[in-house]
């Protein structure tokens, strides 16, 4: 099953600047490899990750798709810049993606360092596709423990609070230039069949709408 895990928002600011500014934000921790820092804001069941760059000569020299679109982003500026499924079988569903043709950059391994010194551990898998302004392909991500074992964790650290309970993210919106196509090349890569211009999940439903600007990008959330 496929499930919104996480949107991502690409940040100049950081993640003790975002906890001062949006409710409910905690500290994430810092991705030593990829030279970039995240603050995050929990719901009951996905999350928004602030992502920012902490060390640009080791996010220059990283060869991780994410950091790429990270810097090719802030080129123009903060924004929303991509989304994330998660899955409890990566492995079954790279071997699906390829063989229906997809060229996928195989299972990486990803860890981060907590504000606490813990190591939190987990396994991602991208579409290949070249960065630029056309609406960038979701990423997927297999945690190392089971949803119920991670949220009770943040519950226990103290990053999942009464407050981030009570949200969901009931809705993402995308601004294309063909939504048509977009929610037909989506629809394909999670393997559910749209409903118009929408593609319905468990936890979200994903709307693709006619825009005109150059950059195409996630560009509305409602969280309720």
């Amino acid at each position: 099953m496929i499930e919104l895990d996480h949107v991502v928002f690409f940040s100049k600011q950081s993640p003790e600047e975002h906890v001062r500014n949006n409710k409910g934000t905690s500290i994430g921790g810092r991705h030593k490899s990829w030279g970039t820092v995240n603050a995050l804001t929990y719901t009951k069941n996905s999350y928004i990750e602030y992502l920012s760059v902490e060390q640009m000569d080791i996010a220059k020299q990283a060869n991780h798709p994410l950091t790429k679109l990270l810097l090719h982003d802030l080129e123009n500026g903060e924004g929303w810049g991509t989304i994330c499924f998660r899955t409890e079988n990566i492995e079954a569903l790279n071997r699906r993606l390829k063989k229906e043709g997809w060229t996928t950059s195989g299972v990486l391994n990803a860890e981060r360092e907590t504000s606490t010194g813990f190591i939190r551990k987990w396994r991602m898998l991208f579409i290949e596709q070249t960065v630029s302004d056309e609406l960038p392909l979701p990423f997927f991500i297999e945690w190392n423990e089971s949803f119920e074992e991670r949220m009770q964790n943040l519950r226990e650290d103290g990053t999942l609070k009464d407050y981030n309970e009570q949200l969901q993210i009931s809705r993402c919106e995308f601004l294309v230039k063909h939504p048509r196509n977009q929610v037909e090349k989506w629809g394909s890569l999670l393997g559910i069949e749209p409903s118009d211009d929408t593609i319905i999940l468990v936890n979200t439903d994903l709307v693709f709408l006619k825009g005109t600007q150059e950059k195409e990008r996630l560009s509305h959330l409602e969280i309720n």
